[in-house]
């Protein structure tokens, strides 16, 4: 079905399948596939881009750059442990193994790397565009998520 601008609206059940929107977002090397926008179905206060990265070992998608929203990545695999990628933030090194998340606050300078990743694995971008409910007002303590491991 064509999205028209009915289905654009919020109040009422709604398709896209015209997906992934590609975008070309500053400190990225090539477009981005994004699968939500702020922009869909009336208005969102999030965006979701990235995708498949079992092609993308060791080949940074982006340079180290900033958003002025906050940004959370979710690293899926098949299986646990079946992706890693290692995540520069703020001059601190992070190491994420499949299933994990990891907070980045508005203004962070961050990237990451994809060292291993299964046919499958997925790492998607989760900006947090809106102030509606789930937005967060402040920095979680990456002590109690992740602890950096100095590089190593």
């Amino acid at each position: 079905m064509p999205i028209s601008a009915e289905t654009q609206s919020n109040s009422v059940p709604a398709a896209r399948e015209d997906l992934p929107l590609f975008r070309q977002i500053p400190g990225h090397h090539s477009p981005t596939p994004f699968y939500l926008t702020a922009d869909m179905f009336g208005g969102l206060p999030l965006e979701v881009a990235g995708g498949e990265i079992s092609e993308l070992v060791g080949k940074p998608v982006a340079a180290p750059h900033t958003h002025e929203v906050p940004e959370i990545y979710l690293l899926m695999s098949p299986t646990p442990g079946g992706a890693v990628i290692d995540v520069v933030a703020d001059d601190k090194h992070y190491v994420l193994t499949s299933p994990a998340t990891f907070f980045i606050p508005a203004g962070t300078v961050h990237h990451f790397v994809t060292r291993v990743a299964q046919p499958g694995s997925y790492c998607l971008g989760v900006l947090l565009t809106g102030s509606g409910p789930g937005s967060p007002a402040t920095r979680p303590e990456a002590g109690d998520l992740l602890v950096d491991d100095g590089g190593e």
